[in-house]
């Protein structure tokens, strides 16, 4: 369980459920729209999604020993507790039953392209771990995006379910699905940029251990004090972002131009941490420091998932149209 990560697995199911039965579900439903992704697909969607993301912890770790005897040696499961023949087999079943479930998923959404995004997401954590990794920013990026992309792979599967359903779109069709599609794009943002900023403040951590292995992480190339500007400038874009999806848009619609909750969320659950993040990153480049920060970047993510129920409540709340 340690090995596959079993908390962030966790996250990325809540994360796809929230999007489906808090963010889609009540729109469509205020909008009168039924939602026609069956649940057999969207399940094996969330089972796909999560097993590929599962192998690609433990391909991690299996590529990642010498580097994490240094950083956490306490925390090495690979060649430790589980003998490393065991561990990429255990990464190809994961992969394997992964890629099934996601191939089974594409019959519910009668396009079979969706076959390449989890070969291409079971492609890219291989190349990540082996090679991507050891290069400066490059690798952050591509696990971000992978990030970004989970919440967009259920706003896709509905949006194409209901273009499926119906013959020509009226006004309810197109407010309903622009409306969810755009929260569901924020939270894509949102996990996106906030991952990133996760994985650089993880490199700071781990700097000691990749400059000993020949990793090229940001921190290396360009040091921990440089790194931290980064980081924080990171964090007030990602405040930028928060903001910006309230005053921009949640506030001018109908349905919260009078609620006060939103916003009170957004600001003392996601935008004043982050404020947090940012000035903290500035000082000091202790190992301590960085681990804080990353949980506390991590306690802030699953935050600003579960403002999909206060979404939820406001949109239900504020009845029909």
């Amino acid at each position: 369980m340690r090995l596959i990560r079993w908390k962030n697995i966790l996250v990325i199911a809540l994360t796809m459920m929230a999007m489906r039965l808090l963010v889609i579900f009540p729109v469509f439903r205020v909008y009168g729209i039924e939602v026609m992704f069956p649940d057999w697909g969207f399940y094996l969607l969330m089972l796909a999604t999560m097993l590929i993301a599962a192998g690609g912890y433990v391909i991690n770790d299996y590529f990642d020993v010498h580097i994490d005897s240094v950083n956490r040696s306490k925390d090495v499961v690979v060649g430790v507790a589980i003998p490393r023949r065991k561990a990429i087999a255990m990464h190809l079943w994961l992969s394997i039953f992964g890629l099934a479930c996601g191939i089974a998923a594409t019959v519910a959404t009668h396009r079979f392209w969706y076959v390449f995004i989890f070969i291409g997401a079971f492609a890219a954590l291989w190349i990540y771990s082996r090679d991507l990794k050891k290069s400066a920013f490059w690798g952050n990026l591509l696990i971000a995006m992978l990030s970004g992309i989970v919440p967009m792979l259920v706003g896709s599967t509905e949006y194409f379910a209901v273009a499926d359903s119906i013959s020509s779109w009226d006004i309810s069709h197109i407010r309903a699905v622009k409306m969810a599609m755009q929260v569901v794009i924020f939270f894509s943002v949102f996990a996106f940029i906030y991952t990133l900023v996760r994985e650089i403040i993880k490199d700071c951590e781990d700097v000691e251990g990749d400059r000993a292995n020949g990793v090229r992480s940001i921190p290396v190339k360009i040091g921990l004090k440089k790194t931290n500007y980064i980081v924080s400038a990171l964090a007030i874009v990602s405040i930028a972002l928060v903001l910006f999806f309230w005053y921009g848009y949640l506030s001018k619609s109908r349905f919260f131009a009078y609620e006060m909750l939103p916003a009170v969320y957004l600001y003392a659950l996601v935008a004043l941490p982050t404020l947090v993040v940012a000035v903290a990153s500035l000082f000091g480049t202790a190992k301590r420091k960085y681990s804080v920060l990353s949980g506390f970047v991590k306690a802030i993510m699953v935050l600003g998932v579960a403002f999909s129920i206060v979404f939820c409540y406001i949109i239900i709340g504020n009845g029909t149209i």
